[in-house]
């Protein structure tokens, strides 16, 4: 297979424009401050909130709380979070899919800057690679947990959305190194109303695993007058990794030493415009986004649980999608707020592959065509200390091969303010649907065309403090139901159908607390009962419990000591040499050193204190301890 298209002219150019920046600061040398990225407004609802008052359970973390994590990959950051569970690691070189609340990795929605990242053309039915995004780029991540809005309705298991650093006037540049070949670059220029950023990040040893990462942002953003503004942005990405293929048994079980192989292409633009009349916000935007993809997978050899094993493959995939959305919001009276939109969408995607059986090859290849038209409102109203929300979605889609098919998406929740305080207690109820990926439908071997849409219904009851006592905390009831789950069906013929339920309950917790001698700890976890209620199968990758711990300490004014201390508990895997097995559970303590000197910032990390061996699926150990160095320069 031919090597990853890797340009990296812009990001020497990138970094020499800095190098001007950084000789041309010799006075002062003092950070330049970051730009708020719209923090009132997070992605739960069609209106505008902030994650304490939501309803559904929202984490935010910010620039601070990603400092840190400089030189590990988005998939590491976000395992790390209570409640997430991924499979692969970028140094494991393999898919690194994300599983929330019990339901499958295709089941939730990545956006970057908005823009959706879900490829329908993957086998895994539209799941994205976490591995092939770069935290590098990203100044702030949300993470919202169920369906939580009529906005986005394929995230029937909840959203996670990644903002590109947006800094204020000036220059930024940063490298980090360390273990199992860590090297990442990143440097970023902007101005009044425009900025780029640049970065490159390779890990992993090649030998059991390796993962490269490049990226490139550029935005500008204006008011054209007094109520108009104008932004557009475009990113670009491109990865490539080694691994051993899923199922295989990994570096210790797999009777094949040959990696899989898989790069991929994404290119996206967005143009957003932004009006304010006399009463409300009307936005209008557009997007595209084209990934462009191929694997080389050399196969598995057969073994206990399939002893045929898997065939080898190679495939190309190139998927395109328009969206064109608009929307209004403003107030009811003084006590309500309305928002409504609307949205068009097209898909176009094509696979061409080839299945190599040994004694004969096998071409594969279908293109699809869908388009979705959607409309959508919510609405908010508060009297006293209750406050009511309500939102519905009408969509439907048409394929080019089937007929169309509609769903209607409702979403209500209520919450009530406790006393005089700011302590709340809420609840809320949603239905949610995605249609079958375009692997799924059009796939000559496996696919069905007459697959139905999955469906999810969320019931969530929560209760939260105030934000200033001693201890603000919330916990999280949450129940869920997964029915008409796209599954494999071996046949004969092998075909994929409708027929998986998933039902998912648990409870989850956050809780934090700032000492008098300004130390900060922080407390979060899951407890989860996933279950199969019509095949009692055990499902990979969904531990019971989870629970972290993170506290900040303070060394001085310019130095800040950090641990967090992640217990992952016991979770199911399986492997075709191997069969089915169950992961023992994993406690891992991470640490960090941050050190600024004016407008550098130095962070001496190491991951995995006591060097914890457990496996991230069968066969593959976990990364284990590693040292990393990160510099960071902001210069106005």
């Amino acid at each position: 297979m031919a090597d990853a298209v890797r340009p990296p002219a812009w990001v020497v150019a990138c970094a020499l424009c800095i190098t001007g920046q950084v000789a041309a600061q010799t006075s002062d040398p003092v950070a330049a401050p970051t730009r708020d990225l719209d923090t009132l407004r997070v992605t739960a609802t069609v209106l505008p909130t902030v994650p304490a008052d939501a309803s559904h359970s929202i984490t935010v973390l910010g620039p601070q709380q990603l400092d840190a994590w400089r030189g590990r990959s988005v998939a590491e950051l976000l395992a790390a979070q209570a409640g997430l569970v991924v499979d692969r690691s970028a140094r494991g070189g393999g898919y690194g899919a994300l599983y929330l609340r019990g339901a499958d990795a295709s089941h939730v929605v990545v956006l970057v800057d908005g823009v959706r990242q879900n490829d329908p053309l993957s086998s895994r039915g539209s799941a994205v690679d976490l591995n092939t995004l770069s935290l590098e780029r990203i100044e702030r991540i949300e993470i919202v947990r169920g369906s939580a809005s009529v906005a986005h309705a394929e995230a029937i298991a909840g959203l996670i959305h990644l903002h590109t650093r947006r800094a204020a006037t000036g220059a930024t540049v940063g490298v980090a190194i360390g273990g199992d070949g860590l090297r990442a670059v990143q440097a970023g220029l902007s101005g009044t109303d425009w900025s780029l950023s640049a970065s490159d990040r390779e890990d992993g040893d090649g030998r059991r695993g390796f993962q490269g990462v490049r990226a490139f942002d550029a935005a500008w953003e204006r008011e054209l007058a007094a109520a108009l503004s104008l932004r557009a942005a475009f990113g670009y990405s491109d990865s490539e990794g080694r691994g051993f293929p899923d199922d295989s048994g990994g570096p210790r079980y797999a009777v094949l030493r040959d990696l899989d192989e898989r790069h991929a292409t994404v290119r996206q633009f967005s143009l957003q415009a932004r009006y304010r009349p006399a009463v409300g916000t009307i936005e209008v935007q557009w997007a595209r986004f084209a990934r462009e993809g191929g694997e080389d997978a050399p196969g598995v050899a057969g073994g206990m649980r399939d002893p045929f094993g898997l065939p080898a493959l190679a495939a190309h995939t190139d998927y395109l999608r328009d969206e064109l959305q608009a929307s209004w919001r403003g107030p009811i009276g003084d006590a309500g707020e309305f928002g409504a939109g609307l949205l068009h969408q097209r898909e176009r995607g094509r696979y061409n592959g080839r299945i190599d059986y040994g004694f004969f090859q096998s071409p594969v290849g279908f293109a699809m065509q869908r388009s979705t038209d959607a409309a959508f409102a919510e609405l908010r109203w508060r009297h006293g200390a209750w406050t009511a929300q309500g939102g519905l979605r009408h969509e439907r889609h048409r394929d080019a091969d089937a007929d169309g098919d509609s769903a209607v998406q409702p979403m209500l929740s209520l919450q009530r303010r406790v006393g005089t305080s700011d302590a709340h207690w809420g609840a809320a109820v949603s239905r949610s649907a995605r249609p079958p990926s375009f692997y799924a439908l059009g796939h000559p071997l496996v696919g069905n065309p007459g697959l139905r849409t999955e469906r999810a219904a969320h019931r969530e009851l929560y209760y939260a403090t105030a934000e200033d006592v001693t201890w603000p905390s919330r916990i999280t009831l949450f129940s869920a139901r997964y029915r008409d789950l796209v599954d494999f069906d071996g046949g004969p013929p092998p075909q994929l159908v409708n027929r998986a339920r998933i039902e998912s309950d648990g409870v989850e917790w956050r809780s934090t607390h700032r000492f008098d001698t300004d130390w900060r700890l922080g407390l979060d976890g899951t407890w989860m009962r996933v279950r199969d209620p019509v095949g009692d199968i055990v499902l990979r990758h969904r531990p019971r419990l989870q629970v972290g711990t993170d506290l900040a300490l303070p060394l001085g004014q310019q130095s800040e000591l950090s641990l967090r201390l992640h217990y992952l508990a016991r979770r199911f895997d399986s492997s075709i040499p191997t069969g089915d097995r169950w992961l023992a559970s994993a406690t891992t303590l991470d640490l960090s050193l941050r050190q600024r000197w004016g407008p550098a910032t130095l962070l001496v990390m190491l991951d995995d204190v006591t060097d914890t061996r457990g496996e991230e699926v069968i066969g593959l150990d976990t990364p284990g301890r590693r040292l990393r160095l990160s510099l960071h320069w902001e210069l106005q």
